[in-house]
């Protein structure tokens, strides 16, 4: 199934242990970019990283909690992995609300996940399509963005992409079977680890399908060598065990009764719906650069699809097409859907848009080159689009600073984009072209998430709360309560302190607050905190002006108000201290 070797300069380079470290470095630069700079983002990444640091700070690492509310139906290991990087750093970290150690999992995911890549492409297509098929997957935009957050998805993708490609190997018919075997299972237990079954459910559902259309299966037997399936339950069993002791077995009836019960009974989670279909919609924006060798890569897909089942050089893309389908046809038809689902599918697709863009140059098509093109240029003129709306939440007047601003940022990303197109049609060589995306898509991440988002205050709301807060000096000690109103985004919480209170608008009459106690009010419930405050004597005094902002989490504008509550003085009228806009 591998191409024939070539002396080729790039050939030799791609085939030994340097193109692996290449591919490492292109990994890992995608997955750090912004990592240091971009604030802590609401809801999930900000609710991972304060569940490690309550782990680190009660050092209690097999309960998961989120201040007083535990989080036990979620496996441990992103919390162990986040920890570890946490604890390794310490000597250059000293707060433990610094969010760049707890990210580093996360690009280290990613570049796992490039390596395995480059492991199935290499044995399916040859070193040079491994090569560019895990180049154009480590700097697409869905996994750069992962990777660069404190999450589960990049890390699980890793550890899936590992599983896969010895799955691969196994296929493509590997002179140690046995030990390719352990390193399947070994994936899949760590992947376990990380977020639960869903590479076994995927990996069986990959066999399943290739059993029906290839009628055999007597490379799968290595899987069934049983120190495998004994090192994936030495991996997972532990934990397990462990959780059940520690939670009195609310970890299981949890599970079944909040996490698996809603979503096959109910349906999942109907916030987070869509239509079937949702995820490949989805699909050519997520996966720039990648996007220009989708219509070639469909092409040989439909070419693998309609060959013999005893195609040997179909076999490669088969599998891929297992690999990759499968984890669609389970998410699309999921009724709980988020983009990032899809996300252990790519490192498949990205190797057949690498086969697509060497079969560009061989084949004589006429529209997968300009269909390429066209889709090209439509989804990176979409992220061109986002680059100049995020541009308008830096500092200044959005009707005049704002707009420059915006329309500056949409001009130098169409000037990169489009000399990235008149690349794609001047050069023809496939390795060339390849570059050309490679560049282009570090070129976008790195404005947007080295430039722009960290620079767009407006949009990081409890950033700028907790900036308004070390200003007036409020930033809460272990000596003084702090109570926050109606504004219930984590990430506020991991910013300040574990034990900052968050109270919702109805119970603030009977939340013991105190004179003297710092508080946050979130302007929409201003008027209601206020009165409720008065009840008990109290009024809001502010110490700072109000920090303006999106709130990420619920996709909405607000106000955060800042100050102390203080006794009404004998006498005075309780009148409000602070207007609301």
């Amino acid at each position: 199934m591998a191409s024939p070797a070539s002396p080729a300069l790039f050939d030799q380079f791609a085939r030994g242990w340097r193109g692996y470290v290449l591919i490492a470095l292109i990994a890992l630069t995608s997955g750090l970019m912004g990592a240091m700079r971009v604030p802590v983002t609401d809801i999930d990444e900000a609710r991972f990283a304060q569940a490690t640091r309550q782990m680190i700070e009660t050092d209690d690492y097999i309960r998961i909690r989120v201040q007083d509310a535990e989080r036990n139906r979620k496996p441990v290991g992103i919390y162990w992995l986040q920890a570890a990087s946490v604890n390794a750093l310490h000597p250059l970290v000293e707060r433990l609300n610094t969010i760049w150690p707890y990210r580093l999992p996360s690009a280290l995911g990613l570049v796992l996940a490039s390596l395995a890549t480059l492991w199935a492409g290499t044995v399916l297509f040859g070193a040079r399509t491994g090569f560019v098929g895990a180049a154009i997957f480590a700097v697409g935009l869905l996994a750069g963005v992962e990777g660069m957050l404190a999450k589960t998805d990049a890390v699980m993708t890793g550890f899936s992409a590992l599983a896969f490609a010895a799955l691969v190997q196994l296929r493509a018919g590997t002179t140690r079977p046995r030990i390719v075997a352990l390193v399947f299972w070994t994936g899949a237990g760590c992947a376990f680890m990380i977020k639960g079954p869903l590479t076994l459910i995927a990996a069986t559902l990959t066999l399943t399908v290739l059993w029906f259309w290839e009628r055999r299966a007597a490379w799968m037997k290595p899987l069934a060598f049983w120190p495998g399936p004994l090192l994936a339950l030495a991996i997972t069993l532990p934990w397990l065990i462990a959780i059940g002791i520690v939670t009195d077995g609310r970890f299981y009836s949890d599970l079944l009764l909040r996490e698996v019960g809603p979503k096959l009974v109910a349906g999942g989670d109907h916030r987070h719906g869509g239509i079937i279909g949702y995820h490949l919609l989805w699909l050519p924006l997520l996966i720039f650069p990648a996007t220009y060798a989708l219509p070639a890569a469909a092409r040989l897909s439909w070419s693998a699809i309609r060959a013999p089942r005893n195609d040997e050089a179909s076999a490669g893309f088969r599998i891929l097409l297992a690999w990759a389908g499968s984890i669609f046809l389970f998410f699309e038809l999921l009724p709980s859907k988020l983009i990032h689902y899809t996300l252990p599918a790519y490192p498949a697709i990205a190797l057949m848009c690498a086969a697509g863009l060497f079969a560009m140059r061989g084949k004589r098509w006429r529209t997968a080159h300009p269909a390429g093109l066209v889709l090209f240029g439509v989804f990176g003129a979409l992220i061109v689009v986002l680059m100049a709306f995020v541009s308008t939440y830096m500092p200044g007047d959005l009707a005049d600073a704002g707009m420059r601003r915006a329309i500056a940022t949409g001009l130098i990303g169409a000037l990169a984009l489009g000399a990235a197109i008149v690349g794609l049609i001047l050069l023809r060589r496939p390795t060339a072209r390849a570059a050309v995306l490679v560049v282009c898509a570090l070129v976008f991440s790195f404005s947007l998430r080295e430039r722009l988002l960290p620079e767009a205050r407006s949009l990081w709301v409890s950033t700028e709360a907790a900036a308004a807060m070390t200003r007036a000096r409020l930033m809460p000690r272990e000596d003084e309560r702090f109570w926050i109103v109606g504004y219930e985004q984590p990430s506020l919480v991991f910013l300040t302190r574990t034990w900052v209170k968050l109270v919702e608008i109805e119970n603030v009459a009977d939340t013991p607050i105190h004179a003297g106690d710092g508080m946050i009010i979130e302007g929409r419930v201003f008027e209601q905190a206020q009165a409720a405050l008065r009840t008990r004597g109290l009024e809001f005094e502010p110490a700072e002006q109000p920090a303006r902002g999106m709130a990420i989490g619920r996709g909405e504008y607000m106000t955060l108000n800042i100050g102390r509550a203080r006794a009404i003085a004998s006498g005075a009228p309780a009148g409000a201290q602070q207007q609301n806009p």
